[in-house]
């Protein structure tokens, strides 16, 4: 029987942390049989590692303050010893069957289907928790990445195509899945169904990493965006190559024409402020004109290039 590891992230994450470790409970209980499970805590403030040691007193908690995403899934690699490696993600919600399920599936890459929903009260988290069933024939399908909700590696895919880029403040999950596509490696979804649990504020990633951090691997992430593009992402690069085209061509007209570029600049500061409006500028119109400038990919391309 190949040994299971079960990784949890957290940072601050308590109003779901308290869900989303019965959630891991009742996984752990339905499989029947001792897993290694470890809390990697990037600095929390709010009990969160106190609430691990109450509901899993079996997990081993990491403190690892000031540590970003795929570094804290690096540090989950490193301390885990199981065959397979189980990334459980604090906001998420999921049946008893999840680990079973991805277990049965005898895969490198596999993870439940992930369904973002946004809440605005306790009630609502309730109403989710109360309603997770069990899919008694989860059914796969290959993808060429996931995305992380709940999500099964095995060991092999860290040995033959490396760790999580620590550069990416967002899209980690992508970028390994898709380097290790290159690599052979398939990836799968099941239809299983987690539940990321958002709140507006608390979820924007862009608003709350800092810029210097946010522009490291900024060419990687915008090329992995420009394959793997969200509704939104297509809709900002659209416009920001809308804004530069108009004013390169319109000095043709007027001198006055580049003034457009500062049009979002403008929007940014009434939204956030001066201060953070600009920074949100500068994010913005590096990611989305760099996801503009690489549109459109295939695959063979970001095997090529990450």
């Amino acid at each position: 029987m190949s040994s299971l590891s079960v990784a949890i992230l957290g940072k601050n994450s308590r109003w779901i942390l308290k869900y989303s470790l019965r959630a891991v409970r009742s996984a752990l209980r339905e499989l029947g049989r001792d897993v290694e499970v470890v809390y990697v805590d990037g600095g929390s403030t709010d009990g969160s590692k106190e609430l691990v040691r109450e509901v899993l007193p079996q997990a081993r908690i990491i403190d690892a303050p000031g540590t970003n995403i795929p570094e804290a899934r690096n540090i989950a690699v490193k301390e885990t010893s199981g065959e397979y490696l189980v990334y459980w993600d604090s906001d998420i919600l999921a049946p008893p069957s999840a680990l079973k399920a991805l277990l049965q599936q005898d895969k490198p890459i596999v993870a439940l289907t992930r369904r973002d929903v946004y809440v605005a009260s306790e009630e609502e988290i309730q109403n989710i928790m109360a309603g997770l069933s069990d899919d008694p024939s989860p059914m796969a399908y290959p993808v060429s990445f996931v995305v992380f909700g709940v999500t099964l590696f095995h060991r092999d895919v860290f040995r033959k195509v490396g760790l999580f880029d620590e550069r990416m403040t967002q899209a980690e999950d992508r970028d390994i899945c898709l380097r290790a596509y290159c690599k052979g490696f398939q990836s799968f979804y099941i239809s299983t169904t987690a539940y990321d649990i958002n709140k507006r504020r608390l979820s924007d990633v862009p608003v709350t990493t800092p810029l210097r951090q946010y522009l490291r691997g900024i060419g990687k992430k915008a090329l992995i965006y420009a394959y793997t593009p969200s509704r939104r992402q297509k809709i900002n690069a659209a416009i920001f190559a809308a804004v530069h085209a108009t004013a390169v061509l319109g000095t043709l007209a007027t001198p006055l024409a580049p003034v457009v570029e500062f049009l979002p600049l403008v929007y940014q500061m009434m939204r956030y402020g001066s201060r953070k409006g600009v920074e949100m500028y500068i994010k913005a119109l590096t990611l989305y004109t760099l996801i503009a400038l690489f549109m459109p990919l295939r695959l063979k391309d970001i095997c090529t290039w990450i």
